[in-house]
C-alpha cells in the first residue's frame, strides 16, 4: 500500500519530490523517486508484504519502471504462472509480480489479477496510468503548461503542490455535486483535474510536437455467470467465493484487523475470518455515540467469535473540531467521519483492516433499490431549484440533466437496474471508497473491501431481481449466506435488524453541524455568494467555504492557527481571495 504521484513531460526532480513527500502519510515506512526518460515516478510506501524487497519505484531489466498503490491479492497465483514461462523474481512482494506481468503481456494481465490497485507504469517514452475495477484506489491527473506535461498523484494535494495547476472549481462538477452528494465519471471538484475512472486506463505519449497525446481504456468487465438453479446452491457459490476473497485478503506480513459494526455484511466478514481459524483477530467499532446499538451487538459478537475488539466513540463535538483536518483529508466539502478520527487509534493494533462496504451496492441493500422513487425525486428537487435560479448554463447542467433522465425511466425493472448501476458508479466510488481510502491513509492505514471481488461481482451482477430483493427484503442471497455461517445465537438477530450507522454517516455529528452552521452562515450569505447556487442549507455553505478556504487558498493543508468557527470573521478576506479564483469573475458579499 502506497501513494503514488508523478509527472510526465519534462519531469522537474524538484517538484516530483514536494509532490511525493506532500503525500508522505500514505507510506511512512519509505519514499523513492526517480526520473525516466520524459516521465518522473514517485512513491511513499506502507509496507505489507516483503519489507526489505518491496522498496519502490521498481525497474525491471526490460525497462519498464512501476509505482503501485494498492495490493495483488492473487499474487502468488500470478507469479506462478510468470516462473512457469520462466520469469526469475528477486523478492516475494506483489510489486514485483505486476511488474513482470505488465513486462510480458501489457495491460492484458490486468483480467487475470484479483486486487486494488492504482498505478503508473513507464519505459521513458510513454507513461500508462491504470485504476483496478471499482475505484477502490484513487489515480488523479491534470494536463499543465498548455497539454504539454501531465501531473499524476493518488491524492489532489499532490496535484496542488505545483503553481501551474489551475484552481479553479468545475461548475459542472459542482452541480452534480449538490444535486446527488457525490461525483460521477472522470470530474473532481476541479476544472483541471480528473480521475482514471473505475477500471480505466490512460496512456500518455509525448507527440513531435511536444503536445501529450491520451489514449483513455477500460479493463475487467463484468463477465456474466450461469448460476446455479436452486436457492442452496446459489447461497454455497457465494460463501465460497467470500471465503476465498476474505483469505486473500488477510494475507500480510502484519496483523490485519476488521471493521465490525453489528450489520450483516461487516458481521459475516468476521464469521468467516472465525471459521478460517484466524488467531487474534483485532476488530473494530466505531460511533459518535456511546448508547448506540451497533456498538452492543458488536460487542457481543466479537465475544462469541473470540475477537479482540476495541471500541472508539467520538462525541459530536470532537468531531467537529477536526473539521478542517478532515475536510483536507477526505479532499472534498464533506462532514467529518469517524474513520480519519479512529484510523490513528487503530493504526496503533494493525497496518491494516477490512471493511464490508461495497455489500450494499453490489447486491441492492439499500431501500431505495427497491423503490428509488423518492431518493431520485428528492434529487430532482434538487436540480430544479437551481435551475431556477435562471443562472445556470446549458453545459453546467447537461450531464446531470441525462443522468436524471435515466433514473426517472417509467419501467420499473429498468428504472431498478439504471439506479443500481448509478449508486455503483457514483456513490460507491465517490461518496464511499474515496472516504475509506483518504480518511484511513491519512493516518498511514490500509482499508481492504473483500465484497469488492471481480468473482463476488460477477456472481451479484447475474442475479435476477427477484434474488436480490425479495418483498422489503434487501441483498435476499447475502443475507442467507449469512444465516448459514454466523453463530446460531446471533443469526436472526443480525440478518432481521434494520440498517443503522456507517463511518461516513453520523446522525449526531450532523445535527451539530447544521446547527453551528446555522448560527455562522446568514440566510443573507446563502443567495449573495460566488457559488450561491450550490448550497441548499448554511450547513452545506459552510463545507464548501471551507474547502475552498483550504485548497483553494493553501493547497490542501491547514494553516497555523485557523480556527474553522472564526471563517467568516477572521479569515474572511482570504476566503474571498480563494472564492474569486475558484469562481473567477464573482465575488461573494
Amino acid at each position: 500500500m502506497c501513494g503514488i504521484a508523478g509527472i510526465f513531460g519534462r519531469p522537474d526532480r524538484a517538484l516530483l519530490e514536494r509532490m511525493t513527500q506532500r503525500i508522505k502519510h500514505r507510506g511512512p515506512d519509505g519514499q523513492g523517486t526517480c526520473l525516466v526518460g520524459h516521465a518522473g515516478l514517485g512513491s511513499t510506501r506502507l509496507s505489507l508484504l516483503d519489507f526489505a524487497g518491496g522498496a519502490q519505484p521498481m525497474a525491471s531489466e526490460g525497462g519498464l519502471t512501476l509505482v503501485f498503490n494498492g495490493e495483488l491479492y492473487n499474487h502468488e497465483a500470478v507469479r506462478r504462472g510468470l516462473e512457469r514461462e520462466g520469469q526469475p523474481f528477486r523478492t516475494r512482494g506483489d510489486t514485483e509480480v505486476l511488474l513482470h506481468a505488465l513486462e510480458r503481456r501489457g495491460l492484458a494481465c490486468l483480467e487475470d489479477i484479483e486486487g486494488m490497485f492504482a498505478f503508473a507504469v513507464s519505459d521513458g517514452e510513454r507513461l500508462t496510468l491504470a485504476r483496478d475495477a471499482f475505484g477502490i484506489k484513487p489515480l488523479y491527473y491534470a494536463l499543465v503548461d498548455g497539454g504539454r506535461r501531465l501531473l499524476f498523484a493518488s491524492e489532489l494535494k499532490a496535484l496542488l503542490v505545483d503553481p501551474a495547476l489551475p484552481r479553479e472549481l468545475d461548475r459542472a462538477a459542482l452541480f452534480e455535486w449538490a444535486t446527488f452528494r457525490f461525483l460521477l465519471g472522470e470530474r473532481t471538484l476541479f476544472k483541471s483535474v480528473r480521475q482514471v475512472p473505475p477500471g480505466g486506463t490512460l496512456e500518455v505519449l509525448l507527440r513531435p510536437d511536444g503536445m501529450l497525446e491520451l489514449r483513455p481504456g477500460q479493463h475487467s468487465a463484468p463477465r456474466p455467470l450461469t448460476l446455479p438453479t436452486s436457492e442452496e446452491e446459489r447461497v454455497a457459490l457465494l460463501i465460497e467465493r467470500l471465503a476465498g476473497s476474505v483469505r486473500q485478503q488477510h494475507v500480510a506480513d502484519h496483523p490485519v484487523g476488521l471493521f465490525l459494526s453489528g450489520g450483516v455484511d461487516s458481521s459475516l466478514l468476521t464469521a468467516l475470518l472465525a471459521r478460517e481459524g484466524v488467531q487474534r483477530l483485532h476488530t473494530f467499532s466505531l460511533a459518535d455515540d456511546a448508547g448506540h446499538l451497533d456498538l452492543d451487538v458488536s460487542r457481543r459478537l466479537a465475544e462469541r467469535l473470540g475477537t479482540q475488539h476495541h471500541e472508539y466513540v467520538f462525541s459530536a463535538a470532537e468531531l467537529l473540531e477536526t473539521l478542517p483536518r478532515a475536510i483536507c483529508a477526505l479532499e472534498g466539502p464533506a462532514e467529518p467521519t469517524i474513520v480519519e478520527s479512529a484510523a490513528p487509534h487503530i493504526r496503533h493494533h494493525v497496518k491494516a483492516v477490512l471493511c464490508g462496504d461495497g455489500a450494499d451496492e453490489l447486491f441492492a441493500g439499500y431501500m431505495t433499490h427497491a423503490t428509488p422513487g423518492p431518493w431520485v425525486k428528492a434529487c430532482a428537487e434538487n436540480y430544479n431549484r437551481m435551475i431556477r435560479t435562471g443562472e445556470v448554463p446549458s453545459d453546467e447542467c447537461a450531464s446531470t440533466k441525462a443522468t436524471l433522465r435515466k433514473l426517472v425511466t417509467p419501467q420499473s425493472d429498468a428504472a431498478r437496474e439504471a439506479f443500481h448501476q448509478f449508486f455503483l458508479e457514483g456513490q460507491l466510488t465517490d461518496g464511499h471508497l474515496r472516504v475509506w481510502d483518504l480518511g484511513s491513509m491519512a493516518s498511514g492505514l490500509e482499508v481492504r473491501v473483500p465484497y469488492l471481488d471481480k468473482g463476488i461481482r460477477d456472481l451479484a451482477l447475474s442475479l435476477p431481481w427477484e434474488q436480490r430483493i425479495r418483498g422489503r427484503t434487501c441483498k435476499a442471497l447475502l443475507r442467507a449466506a449469512a444465516r448459514g455461517v454466523l453463530p446460531d445465537s446471533m443469526a436472526a438477530e443480525i440478518v432481521d435488524r434494520p440498517k443503522l450507522a456507517a463511518p461516513s454517516a453520523v446522525r449526531r455529528t450532523a445535527e451539530e453541524l447544521n446547527r453551528v452552521a446555522g448560527e455562522r452562515v446568514s440566510a443573507e450569505g446563502l443567495t449573495h455568494h460566488a457559488l450561491h447556487r450550490y448550497c441548499a442549507s448554511p450547513a452545506q455553505r459552510l463545507l464548501l467555504d471551507l474547502f475552498v478556504y483550504l485548497f483553494v487558498g493553501h493547497g490542501g493543508e491547514v494553516p497555523e492557527g485557523f480556527r474553522w468557527k472564526e471563517l467568516y470573521t477572521g479569515h474572511r478576506r482570504e476566503l474571498e481571495e480563494a472564492l474569486e479564483k475558484a469562481a473567477p469573475g464573482t465575488r461573494a458579499s
